[in-house]
């Protein structure tokens, strides 16, 4: 089944279509100019760590902390709800289920990374000042796009959390915009911002919608853009589904 990610990384024709100037260039501008710090501590990749399983594991004991108002250290701590929070994220990010028992085991390094990043993320969400909190929000599909889920929303700011060991790219932002693609037409209203987030490098770049969609798609209104963006996506798969 095709995600928002691969609808993000494919498809340059009809991303170009919508919104033409989101180039390199743009991105480049972003990534040079448009960040601010959130973390004072960065946290570069160890080789020694798996880099998917920890950085799904600190975001759901960011998730954990924050509903159950508990301190991370106690989440950590507690090896049952560590282990089954270890089993959780592994059937979500090896959805074959080709992994054994001893995959499960965190090593230190792994642990100290998880904590870090943890931080990082409880840290940024806490500067947010906001209680209207939303982990995971779901989004309704269109046409070949199935219901989605969001990272985070909080008031009235969709955010993608990249925890990864570069800068962003046109491609993080574009999984933005499909969310805000699909929110618009399902609800006809949107969300007054988004944001990426970076837990390791401690960086963020937030933005006001209706100021990005004028920029990227040369004056388009939210609407227009959004429209011809998941069209001719669905066109775009249509016509491939012919041959």
């Amino acid at each position: 089944m095709i995600n928002e990610r691969d609808i993000a990384e494919k498809f340059s024709p009809i991303w170009k279509q919508s919104f033409p100037f989101l180039t390199p260039n743009f991105i480049r501008m972003v990534n040079g100019t448009q960040l601010t710090e959130v973390n004072r501590i960065s946290i570069p990749s160890l080789q020694k760590a798996r880099y998917d399983i920890v950085s799904e594991i600190a975001f759901t004991l960011s998730e954990q902390v924050i509903t159950t108002k508990q301190k991370l250290k106690t989440v950590l701590s507690d090896n049952k709800t560590l282990l089954n929070t270890t089993k959780e994220v592994a059937s979500k990010i090896w959805k074959n289920g080709n992994y054994k028992e001893e995959d499960l085991i965190l090593t230190k390094v792994e642990i100290n990374e998880i904590e870090k990043i943890s931080n990082n993320t409880l840290e940024f969400i806490n500067k947010q000042n906001s209680e209207n909190i939303i982990f995971r929000p779901t989004l309704k599909g269109y046409g070949f796009i199935p219901n989605l889920e969001a990272d985070l929303l909080i008031d009235n700011t969709i955010v993608e959390i990249k925890t990864v060991n570069r800068n962003f790219k046109n491609s993080d932002l574009k999984q933005l915009l499909i969310y805000f693609a699909l929110k618009q037409m399902s609800d006809k209203t949107n969300w007054e911002f988004g944001q990426l987030y970076n837990p390791r490098s401690g960086l963020a770049f937030k933005f006001e919608l209706n100021e990005l969609i004028s920029k990227i798609s040369g004056g388009k209104s939210q609407s227009e853009a959004f429209e011809s963006l998941l069209n001719g996506l669905v066109r775009e798969v249509q016509i491939d589904s012919k041959f």
